[in-house]
């Protein structure tokens, strides 16, 4: 489905926590093909690492690696510039399906004080981005896929992609959380949604809940330990995604387990 990936590269002491969490998604997305890309920020200052030389040797060895171990064609690309920003670029550049990244903060006052490469990614990325979270655990075997979903125009891209995978999954769920706010017609108008569902996918389970979207989603998809969470990037109107507190960016900042938000 994701033939052809970018994976961002870090060099953290974390970041080796994504090789927890690849295999099973390459295998769950279809992912042939990953290009590593590390950005050299313009605020660092020079050091011998970041001589693009090193740099792209390094990033070759890494892939030889990645290749041997999970068996995927792996191509590199150096860059300079603020990772965001490069990431997007490099994913039209190389006509990529998706943007693999790992989030190492769950912390929302952590990114308003010092910015979240990823956030700031989920926000400019004009393709899907699958957001893994450093402390999250591997899924298990037959881990169920999830799709959160309002029933939106906006959500039909995600919607499409969560089918596509639920056909071959062993479980999978859709989740609807009502806020405070929404009145009987939200109800009216899911329920028939949710239950087209159920009955389309013989392997679903549709369930409905109340209170803060963001906050229900990412607690029941830890609680049942999915494989991926799917969610639409966009809310109900465009200018939503621009907004810090969005839900579909609350449940990539806060979830842990593996998001992927579809624009």
């Amino acid at each position: 489905m994701l033939t052809h990936c970018i994976l961002s590269v870090d060099y953290s002491d974390e970041w080796d926590k994504i090789y927890d969490h690849l295999p099973h998604l390459i295998d769950l997305l279809g992912i042939e093909r990953l290009t590593l890309v590390y950005a050299v920020e313009p605020q660092n200052r020079r050091r011998l690492e970041d001589d693009d030389v090193a740099i792209d040797g390094r990033l070759r060895r890494l892939g030889d690696d990645i290749s041997g171990k999970l068996g995927v064609s792996v191509a590199s690309d150096v860059r300079h510039g603020f990772p965001a920003s490069e990431l997007s670029a490099a994913a039209r550049k190389h006509g990529a399906d998706a943007i693999i990244a790992l989030n190492r903060s769950h912390s929302a006052g952590r990114a308003a004080l010092f910015g979240n490469s990823v956030m700031h990614l989920v926000r400019v990325a004009r393709v899907p981005v699958l957001v893994i979270p450093y402390d999250g655990e591997p899924s298990q075997p037959n881990a169920p896929i999830m799709l959160a979903s309002d029933g939106s125009d906006a959500s039909r891209n995600a919607q499409r992609h969560f089918e596509q995978l639920a056909q071959n999954a062993t479980a999978s769920k859709v989740v609807w959380v009502k806020d405070d706010h929404a009145g009987e017609a939200e109800d009216e108008r899911m329920q028939p949604f949710l239950d087209d569902m159920q009955r389309r996918f013989t392997n679903l389970e549709s369930k409905r809940m109340s209170g803060d979207p963001a906050d229900k989603i990412s607690s029941y998809a830890d609680h049942e330990g999915v494989a991926l969470l799917i969610i639409g990037k966009r809310g109900n109107t465009p200018i939503a995604e621009l907004l810090v507190g969005s839900t579909a960016e609350a449940v990539a900042r806060t979830s842990h387990r593996p998001v992927l938000l579809v624009p």
